[in-house]
């Protein structure tokens, strides 16, 4: 399958780094075990027999799919007052933003795609390890450049993150650190923190006492995020992943 370089950008610093632990393939009830104790962890060979890992090429998309309209942001972060959003033709979107240097970064981000190219569906398979979820499970996908920021922020929702095509570098934190939410109501999911800022700790002298995890994912890669911990992304190639949300877990002990 293709090889897909990704950038060398160093980390910023950060407080307190530690990596995030990796699993190989576990159970589920290992799976059960892990998520009780409520912090990040990868899983590795989760997604391997996928299609979609050596298939889902920007070239891909557009050959098959590429007159499909879709919705992109537009702008270097939803906080940035340049912010926006279009509906445009997936191979537009391709061609003028994820194949070459476009000076406003376009993205597809936190989007129902299978449900609206219900064709790509074939390529994934619903992961068993969402059987502990109850209720709906939400699939989203994210696509765009190498250089796609979505800043310090939580969802109120638990997350699978799988990584498809490329690479992308995560920085979370515990959802009781205090992080600095925006007080306007349509930004208090998001940090007035911003960690790849020299000045991070000068400005939020707090900010040093927290405890930042660290992983880089590559294609195959499933990250566990629990319900709102807080994490911040960056794209280091052009990606896509895939992510299933859920709100509640329902573990019975005697599975443990």
């Amino acid at each position: 399958s293709e090889v897909i370089e990704k950038s060398a950008i160093p980390l910023p610093w950060l407080p307190n780094v530690r990596p995030v632990p990796h699993y190989t393939a576990p159970s589920l009830e290992r799976f059960f075990g892990l998520i009780k104790a409520e912090s990040p962890f990868v899983m590795k060979n989760v997604i391997a027999h996928w299609p979609a890992l050596g298939k889902w090429s920007p070239e891909y998309l557009v050959h098959n799919f590429g007159e499909r309209l879709v919705p992109i942001e537009v702008g270097s972060s939803y906080t940035s007052d340049s912010w926006t959003q279009k509906l445009v033709k997936l191979k537009d979107f391709v061609n003028e933003h994820v194949t070459k240097t476009s000076p406003n970064k376009g993205y597809l981000a936190q989007y129902e795609l299978l449900n609206h190219i219900t064709n790509l569906r074939r390529d994934i398979t619903p992961l068993d390890y969402c059987a502990v979820s109850q209720g709906a499970v939400i699939t989203n996908c994210w696509f765009g450049p190498e250089g796609t920021v979505s800043p310090l922020h939580h969802d109120h929702y638990q997350n699978l993150f799988c990584q498809v095509y490329g690479h992308k570098r995560f920085i979370l934190f515990d959802r009781d650190d205090n992080l600095h939410p925006h007080t306007h109501r349509l930004l208090e999911n998001t940090s007035q923190v911003d960690v790849e800022s020299v000045s991070a700790r000068k400005a939020f002298p707090g900010y040093a006492g927290c405890r930042a995890w660290t992983v880089d994912l590559s294609p195959g890669d499933v990250l566990y995020i629990p319900l709102k911990w807080w994490h911040h992304v960056r794209s280091l190639s052009v990606s896509f992943s895939v992510s299933f949300w859920w709100k509640k877990s329902v573990i019975s002990d005697d599975l443990l």
